[in-house]
């Protein structure tokens, strides 16, 4: 089912940042309500957005920019849907880091 974003009705296999986006909010949002904490459910949604990034090196943009560029642009991930991935890759990895700093610490006023 399309989705409005920035005025475009995105979908999976458009070649869009959506590409990485969309399943890593699925990916998110399944991982919590299967009952894991944040920063694990996170780090696997991240690993989610990486693959399907990857994969858009397959595709043919159909909305956007690169539309014109078209066959040319098989054999190169979508630049919005790599960006996404190594952000949201970065956080959870900043998550990881706070959540290990706070153990520590209560460790520390615990012990």
């Amino acid at each position: 089912m399309p989705t409005p974003c920035a005025g475009w009705a995105n979908e999976i296999g458009d070649k869009t940042m959506y590409d990485a986006v969309k399943p890593f909010a699925d990916a998110l949002s399944d991982n919590v309500a299967q009952g894991m904490t944040l920063v694990p459910a996170w780090q696997a949604a991240a690993q989610t957005a990486t693959t399907r990034a990857r994969e858009t090196s397959t595709l043919t943009p159909q909305l956007g920019r690169a539309r014109p560029l078209a066959e040319r642009s098989i054999g190169t991930p979508e630049a919005g849907a790599t960006s996404m991935a190594l952000i949201v890759t970065t956080v959870g990895k900043a998550l990881a880091r706070r959540q290990s700093q706070q153990a520590v610490t209560r460790a520390g006023v615990n012990g």
